[in-house]
């Protein structure tokens, strides 16, 4: 198992290079969230620190963005990184530069059950994203059934919405209200739930209103090839110090059990989300296995 954490500055691959295993760096415009950041000064960087490299390029992808995204690939393709996409469509353009088997396929929250992780796995992927709407002992019986590598969001805020609509700017003009878009937060009028939300160039982002954490389902989901850690809507120094703790339990098991106990002093709104409930995604016929 490798830690995968979320990478959007300089800054911030500055403040975690101790514990980092890969980086995900959220390329600007090709990533569904970003900020600015020298892409070539921080992939030195971690080359230097003998890190490993993911650019994630996981927006939707439009025709108008096949050309720029091509050109991105043809850029780095020749590099030692690792690709991180959402859209299927684009994996056309790994298999025709045959660097398909340096992508990482994470499309959310659609591979549910083994049929389909069996099927992308044929592809010649590196690793495969599962969704993160499906219980612990789906998340086993997928791994049981392939020889899948997997990746799986182990902390943060988990995307629960993402449209290529800026729905924040369209309810200002309805509303004829200015919102301020930092840190902002979506709360319905029957929930008391507050849910983070992103607009930027590639549309519109809504995560969940609680934090996962799979600390303590470490030694169960050994299995893992990459633990995704993120960082949005996350305190610096908070997720610095969860970071560190993912690291150091991947790294020595025996601190896993006093790490659980630090993560859980510090309060922060962790619930199990769908691990124990039963999935409404997986296929009839497998329901039962």
């Amino acid at each position: 198992m490798k830690l995968l954490t979320s990478i959007y500055t300089i800054d911030e691959i500055e403040n975690l290079i101790d514990s980092i295993d890969y980086a995900l760096i959220n390329v600007p415009k090709l990533s569904i969230s970003y900020k600015d950041i020298d892409l070539d000064k921080a992939i030195l960087f971690l080359k230097k620190n003998n890190k490993g490299i993911v650019l994630s390029i996981n927006k939707i992808m439009h025709p108008a963005d096949v050309l720029p995204l091509e050109k991105f690939i043809l850029k780095y393709k020749d590099s030692e990184v690792l690709f991180y996409t959402a859209d299927f469509g684009s994996l056309a353009l790994f298999i025709k530069y045959n660097i398909i088997n340096r992508v990482i396929y994470n499309p959310e929250t659609m591979v549910t059950n083994y049929l389909d992780l069996g099927e992308f796995y044929s592809l010649g992927l590196n690793s495969i994203g599962l969704s993160s709407e499906i219980t612990l002992n789906d998340l086993k019986l997928m791994n049981s059934k392939t020889n899948a590598r997997i990746l799986y969001q182990t902390f943060g805020y988990r995307l629960m919405f993402y449209s290529k609509r800026k729905l924040v700017s369209l309810y200002e003009k309805q509303a004829n209200i200015n919102v301020d878009k930092h840190d902002l937060y979506l709360k319905e009028s029957t929930r008391n739930d507050y849910f983070p939300i992103i607009e930027n160039d590639n549309g519109t982002l809504i995560y969940r209103s609680y934090l996962i954490s799979l600390l303590d389902k470490l030694s169960e989901l050994d299995f893992l090839e990459f633990a995704y850690v993120e960082s949005t809507y996350v305190d610096k120094d908070i997720f610095k110090r969860i970071n560190e703790l993912f690291y150091d339990s991947i790294k020595n098991k025996n601190n896993l059990s006093k790490n659980i106990e630090e993560l859980k002093l510090m309060n922060l709104n962790i619930e199990d989300g769908f691990l124990y409930k039963d999935s409404v995604y997986q296929k009839e016929e497998l329901k039962n296995e």
